[in-house]
């Protein structure tokens, strides 16, 4: 839990509201982060003078066209800006949860409705009603609620010179009185031209604060108290402001009051927001930026906030530091991060990467970049230009979001998300595997490792084969041990399936969940087992089964030939057949030893281009047809179901019957024919722009599918485990691919991704908005 007050052990934080997110334009100060630097003390010549960019306006983003953009009020357009970009900082996205959020908000009153009706009066365009829409003060809060997807109320506030903190008094009450989950509270000025006031704008993100504190949101400061009231009659209007302060306290339920008070001026007009707004900014960060650090005797720092409208009208709020976590409840993140970005342009999205690069070149922890990956996976808008870094700390992070440059399109489809692509698991057979194969997930991912320790239990128990050594060898024995293995073909084709069905539930629990399957002759068996057609009990045994009838076999030899299948078949010695098409001109033959080695020698000396391969048997050839009864008769005690997922067969490179694929005779077919994955891909580059996903060791199969004509421009195509030559470290590759899958549009289980200490929100750059000028009409 958390120290909440240490001066007053009766605190109770469900009284109480956070304030977990901050937008804010004052001046030359345009965001919050300029605002922090330049305003936090007071009015200073970057939150002075006119508003910057005040009639510039990103209405693409908004969805508003350039004419409603015209008649818009700059109030209206620049509290939507600074509405998004206090969600943002909030790390909450409306469209990603059924949260109610509620906005209360106010602005001051403009001559943008006269100078319209001025320049409009008899135009047959002109329509007095959109005027009213587009200007008038009770439409501020609603419009960014329909704007922006916000489902609770939607109450615009009207205080003068006190509409800021008089908002934050009507939020507070109806987050704490249950009519919403979230509130923005905030307002908005816009002088005229030619005005040399400030105005500005700022917006904050409220949420009771045990929600807040159970949600792990990162905590700006918190709203102790709040009163609103006016000066009664006889009652001069210091002693009304007094009065109203005390009510503040009484509420907050603290014996004293703060020492440090902003009492925001009045401003150059009754009707001026930005002084009580930058106040009211100021004082949340003076607490926020005492984190850590116990006021006196130990009492958080607190600072009180005071506002006047016309006639009286006061309203006072009490904020204070944000509570301390308490150390150790959860260890510092360590490993691979995915941070994924994403924007409405191609020019944004680069944008957005240099943007969040900078910020995190200033941070300096894992745990502050899983915190960072983790407020841009759950708390962003998904947009449908999108990128992504997968990176160990901020510095790599930080550099690899540098290099990023404008694309306007990605072949491999992850730069602009449509429709999400259906994904087949493509799983490879023998060949791949290698000692310590995906050690760095085993290391990483908790839920992977006991998936995998699962499986090599139930292969213990079933066969008294130890698998265990290959995965994840210490030291040169183990090491040692685990290369003997690897070499045994009984191990290594179970510890294959295993691995490829272990990783297949990761990617599943992940939220990447296959349309289709395909294996590669023993990875048949994987697509099969995640399928549905047979457990994984069963499936052991039949790999069992399997791989002890081909090392019966007499001696064979696969080899290696350039050709097209149809000019290679007449060339064949008798006893030498086809067992791999992986292209128009890549074929693989194998039968027994002598036959196949004097081919290779008699093609090899007239040219052909051709070589023996180093596996052991010679499987998919006429050596199998000795052990197929005995296999047949084996496969009747094996319990065969209707595939819940569709499958491509690798035998004939088309959709698996789904009764057929429940017989034995289509096992037997399946270890005797030729695996014709050339096929198999012109049958995936049909399917509706797939994305591929390698869910095994090594990179074979992702490498036939890129050397594929049509394939490779087509579909993303992705390995999940590195070549074993590539010291690229597992969980890089693996979180490349899911990035990769984001990116072309697959929603991902992101706490899934965090198995271990959970991650919490933090603050990260807002949107880069790309503004076009909508000028003032002239008077």
């Amino acid at each position: 839990m958390t120290d909440l007050a240490p001066d007053e052990p009766g605190f109770d934080p469900e009284g109480h509201v956070a304030v977990i997110g901050m937008a804010a334009r004052f001046g030359q100060a345009t965001d919050l982060d300029a605002f922090r630097e330049h305003g936090a003390h007071g009015a200073t010549d970057a939150t002075a003078g006119p508003l910057a960019d005040a009639y510039a306006f990103d209405h693409r983003f908004f969805g508003v066209s350039p004419r409603e953009s015209v008649m818009l009020d700059p109030q209206q357009r620049i509290l939507l800006e600074c509405a998004q970009h206090a969600l943002e900082d909030a790390a909450h996205d409306p469209a990603r949860d059924e949260t109610v959020v509620g906005i209360y908000a106010g602005g001051a009153t403009t001559g943008h409705a006269a100078r319209l009706r001025g320049r409009g009066a008899g135009s047959p365009h002109f329509d007095d009603r959109q005027v009213r829409a587009a200007t008038g003060a009770d439409f501020l809060a609603s419009r960014v609620a329909y704007k922006l997807g916000l489902t609770g109320p939607a109450v615009s506030v009207q205080a003068a010179g006190a509409t800021t903190l008089v908002a934050v008094h009507t939020a507070v009450q109806a987050l704490l009185g249950g009519e919403c989950d979230l509130a923005l509270a905030g307002s908005v000025t816009v002088h005229d031209p030619g005005n040399a006031a400030t105005g500005g704008c700022a917006v904050a993100v409220l949420k009771p604060l045990r929600a807040a504190l159970d949600a792990g949101d990162r905590i700006h400061a918190v709203v102790r108290g709040t009163a609103v009231g006016s000066a009664g009659a006889g009652e001069s209007p210091e002693a009304g402001r007094a009065r109203i302060a005390r009510d503040a306290l009484a509420v907050s339920g603290l014996a004293a009051a703060p020492d440090a008070v902003e009492d925001a001026p009045a401003g150059t007009s009754v009707t001026d927001t930005a002084p009580a707004a930058a106040a009211f900014v100021r004082a949340v960060l003076a607490v926020q930026g005492a984190t850590g650090r116990a006021g006196h005797e130990g009492v958080p720092h607190r600072a009180a906030v005071s506002a006047r409208g016309p006639f009286g009208t006061h309203a006072h709020a009490i904020v204070e530091q944000p509570p301390a976590a308490v150390a150790g409840t959860s260890p510092a993140a360590t490993g691979w991060q995915l941070l994924p970005y994403s924007a409405r342009s191609a020019t944004a999205l680069a944008a957005v990467a240099a943007r969040l690069g900078q910020r995190l070149r200033r941070a300096g922890s894992g745990e502050e970049l899983q915190d960072a990956a983790w407020t841009l996976q759950t708390g962003r808008t998904r947009y449908a230009h999108r990128g992504f870094v997968v990176a160990q700390d901020t510095d790599e992070a930080a550099a690899a979001l540098a290099e990023v440059k404008v694309r306007t399109k990605d072949r491999s489809g992850g730069a602009r998300a449509g429709s999400p692509p259906p994904v087949v698991f493509t799983f490879p057979g023998h060949g791949g595997q290698h000692a310590g194969m995906a050690r760095g997930l085993y290391r990483l991912d908790p839920r992977f490792r006991a998936d995998l320790d699962a499986c090599v239990a139930h292969v213990r128990d079933a066969s008294g084969i130890d698998l265990g050594v290959v995965f994840d060898p210490e030291g040169e024995e183990r090491e040692e041990a685990a290369r003997r293995s690897v070499a045994d073909g009984r191990i290594a084709q179970l510890a294959v399936f295993v691995l490829e069905y272990a990783l297949a539930k990761t990617f599943i629990r992940w939220g990447v969940r296959p349309a289709a399957v395909v294996g590669h002759s023993l990875g048949g068996y994987a697509a099969a087992c995640v399928a549905g057609v047979f457990s994984f009990p069963d499936a052991v045994r039949m790999v069992l089964k399997r791989t002890e009838l081909l090392l019966s076999l007499a001696p064979g030899a696969m080899a290696a030939v350039r050709l097209p299948e149809a000019e290679l078949l007449p060339l064949l010695p008798e006893g030498v057949g086809i067992a791999v098409i992986s292209g128009p001109d890549q074929v693989t033959v194998s039968g027994p030893r002598e036959q196949v080695a004097r081919f290779v020698e008699e093609h090899a000396a007239k040219g052909l281009e051709t070589r023996l391969l180093k596996v052991p048997g010679a499987g998919h050839s006429s050596l199998v047809d000795a052990v197929l009864d005995e296999y047949e008769a084996f496969l009747a005690d094996i319990t065969f179901h209707r595939p819940a997922i569709r499958v491509v067969s690798d035998t004939t490179g088309t959709w698996a019957d789904p009764e057929e694929i429940r017989t034995p005779a289509y096992w037997c077919r399946h270890m005797r024919h030729a695996v014709r994955y050339h096929d198999v891909l012109e049958t995936l580059n049909a399917f509706q722009g797939c994305a591929l996903v390698e869910v095994g060791p090594g990179t074979t199969l992702t490498s036939l599918a890129r050397r594929h004509a049509e394939l490779r421009w087509n579909h993303p195509i992705l390995p999940a485990l590195p070549h074993p030559t590539d010291e690229t470290p597992d969980p890089k590759v693996l979180l490349s691919a899911v990035g990769a899958l984001w990116a072309a549009g697959v929603d991902i289980a992101w706490p899934a991704l965090h198995p271990g200490r959970a991650p919490r929100g933090t603050s990260l750059p807002g949107y880069p908005y790309e503004r076009t000028a909508f000028p003032a009409p002239a008077a």
